[in-house]
């Protein structure tokens, strides 16, 4: 057990003390300094402050500090927590990641050691954020989070994780949830040239996510089902979200004769929806900012806005809540409740209370 030493220095109470660190790969002894208060009446002489020195190098001296705990944050981003990211998770989950640490965290916190972040400096980097929404804000904490929970996984760090207490607040807007109605579904299928009514019959019709729609290949759809078994993200080709997600979804009738008809012009392509270059699958984006936004104009609200409203429509239409979960592949129904079911939107509450005044005036 060490001691440590004080000394005062330009009028503070400065902590001397020996640690083992990591430093390219070995274990060394690094002499590390810390000032600890001001010189005043309450801390005039070295009994006042060896409280406070107590508190510096007790979790040291308790073996509570790893010598892993010494590099920087940056560094185990980098070598540690990225490269098991890219690994077990989806390329998408890579770069989220990778954007919220370099962003927003680590020219104020990279150079800071794994052992001596705190929740305060969580939350130092959070308040520096209140600009962004708070939808934002929450992934950065998530963010945060996610790295420290590695590196206790790791035995780099013993103890709570520092992110767990601090709050997340940002900038609150409400969310621009959409679901299309059956009517503008069919103005859209109207509207549209090919491929782009297809693609929407589809996304329209079957509740598939855009890195579905993008994924599908001629053998998922056998004219009863579209089997979802594969996800596209960019270029990258993998698998679903979620376990629940790798289904298979009912095929209607007007969907079949869409799906049937693009079959002839095209079936011979791998992708149900392939893209100008040969042998990679339509991109959803391009196609909807260069050909379906101009035509729709401001009747246009996303790709997501068709799995809201295909849930939405079946719920109006006397579905429950749990048939609709299990066609959009929800691990839960409370997701599709809380959602996917836009019934606000569509006057749903003020409607009900005119059906409460029409009961009150038969009275």
């Amino acid at each position: 057990m060490q001691r440590g030493a004080l000394r005062k220095q330009h009028g503070s109470w400065i902590l001397s003390w020996r640690e083992e660190i990591i430093k390219d790969g070995q274990p060394v002894i690094e002499r590390r300094s810390r000032k600890l208060c001001r010189v005043s009446d309450e801390y005039r002489t070295k009994s006042d402050v060896w409280p406070l020195a107590d508190d510096v190098l007790r979790p040291i001296n308790r073996n509570e500090v790893t010598p892993e705990g010494g590099i920087t944050i940056s560094e185990f981003v980098e070598k540690y927590f990225l490269p098991f990211i890219k690994a077990k998770r989806k390329p998408s989950t890579e770069k989220f990641y990778r954007d919220a640490f370099e962003n927003h965290v680590s020219a104020r916190a990279g150079h800071v050691r794994l052992k001596d972040f705190t929740a305060r400096h969580a939350q130092e980097i959070l308040d520096a954020s209140t600009s962004l929404a708070h939808g934002s804000v929450l992934r950065l904490k998530t963010t945060m989070s996610a790295i420290f929970s590695h590196a206790i996984r790791l035995g780099f760090l013993i103890g709570a994780n520092p992110v767990r207490e601090t709050r997340a607040e940002g900038r609150r807007t409400d969310p621009d949830r959409y679901a299309y109605t059956l009517n503008e579904v069919l103005y859209m299928l109207k509207k549209l040239s090919e491929p782009s009514r297809t693609v929407v019959a589809v996304a329209a019709f079957s509740g598939l996510r855009e890195s579905e729609l993008r994924g599908l290949q001629w053998p998922d759809y056998d004219s009863a089902f579209i089997h979802v078994r594969r996800s596209v993200w960019r270029t990258h080709v993998g698998d679903t979200k979620t376990p629940e997600s790798r289904a298979r979804v009912p095929v209607i009738a007007p969907l079949r004769r869409a799906l049937d008809a693009h079959r002839k012009r095209d079936g011979k392509a791998t992708w149900i929806f392939s893209g100008e270059k040969m042998g990679r699958p339509l991109h959803l984006d391009n196609l909807s900012r260069r050909v379906i936004k101009p035509i729709l104009k401001g009747r246009w609200h996303g790709w997501h806005a068709f799995r809201r409203g295909l849930a939405t429509n079946l719920y109006e239409l006397g579905v429950p809540a749990e048939v609709a979960q299990l066609i959009l592949r929800h691990a839960n129904v409370s997701t599709t409740r809380e959602h996917y079911l836009m019934l606000e939107s569509r006057g749903k509450s003020a409607a009900a209370m005119r059906k409460l005044e029409r009961a009150l005036a038969k009275k």
